[in-house]
């Protein structure tokens, strides 16, 4: 089963992923279960000594898959977390760097200061719950006010008279950090593996739920619980990696360290 990646995002923003994977999975394993029982009833198919192999390395690869993907979900979201607090870190530095300037400067650059982090605030908030072509204008919105804050910060600097210059030109490494940091961030939030990675993955999962129901079928055993057990464990990992590989459309969020951007703004 194919599944694309912006309906992947619809199913994680939506909490549809979770009973998604379920329903798919159940359907496969009673599909094969009833291949395996029509099998052996027409052909007197019986279940083949090596069969347990087949199964070990079909969920083998499963289990590895599995773990190479959660692995570089967590290790993703945990650099966007870093990323975050480097940004609010990056910011307040640059903010404190305004009293470089000239007196009569910092008002007009506090004050486009505290638009930019409003708009920043907004990008954050507006994550995963605006259409995308809404979220780049706002994304384009909010670079203009960083245009407008480095030109005036550029503007105050030449203004302010030697060896005064020396001093205030010090924001100007803060203030490109402080870009650097939000770019680095904006960037961040693009980083995913090959959409072929989480197809294959999706894939292996329902080949293996028909594999298990066909062995069940050859046997002609239900076994509804450990069916139920293998079913909930494998999906709720899969909602999980995706969850962690797109925060703040599931319920996995950075919302957490975002609210210090909040917090930074209140202290300005």
């Amino acid at each position: 089963m194919m599944i694309s990646e912006k309906l992947q995002v619809h199913l994680i923003e939506t909490d549809m992923l979770f009973w998604f994977l379920l329903l798919w999975m159940l359907l496969m394993v009673e599909i094969g279960f009833r291949l395996g029982n029509y099998l052996v009833k027409k052909y007197r198919i019986q279940k083949a000594d090596n069969s347990d192999t087949f199964l070990a390395a079909i969920f083998g690869i499963l289990a590895l898959l599995l773990a190479f993907t959660f692995s570089g979900a967590s290790d993703r979201f945990d650099q966007r977390r870093e990323l975050i607090v480097k940004e609010v870190s990056a910011i307040g530095t640059a903010y404190q760097s305004v009293d470089l300037l000239s007196s009569r400067e910092q008002p007009k650059v506090r004050e486009i200061f505290k638009t930019y982090l409003d708009s920043r605030i907004e990008i954050y908030q507006s994550q995963g719950e605006v259409p995308p072509q809404e979220f780049e204008v706002n994304s384009q919105k909010h670079d203009a006010v960083g245009d407008r804050l480095w030109k005036e910060v550029v503007r105050a600097v030449e203004n302010t008279e030697y060896p005064k210059k020396l001093v205030a030109a010090q924001i100007l490494p803060q203030l490109s950090d402080m870009f650097t940091a939000s770019e680095n961030q904006r960037l961040s939030i693009k980083f995913h593996p090959p959409i072929i990675i989480f197809q294959a993955l999706i894939i292996l999962c329902m080949i293996g739920s028909l594999v298990a129901g066909y062995n069940l079928g050859i046997q002609n055993q239900r076994d509804w619980l450990l069916t139920l057990i293998f079913v909930v464990i494998i999906t709720g990992a899969i909602y999980i990696i995706l969850s962690l590989e797109y925060p703040r459309m599931g319920k996995i969020s950075l919302s957490n360290y975002e609210a210090e951007f909040i917090s930074l703004r209140q202290s300005f």
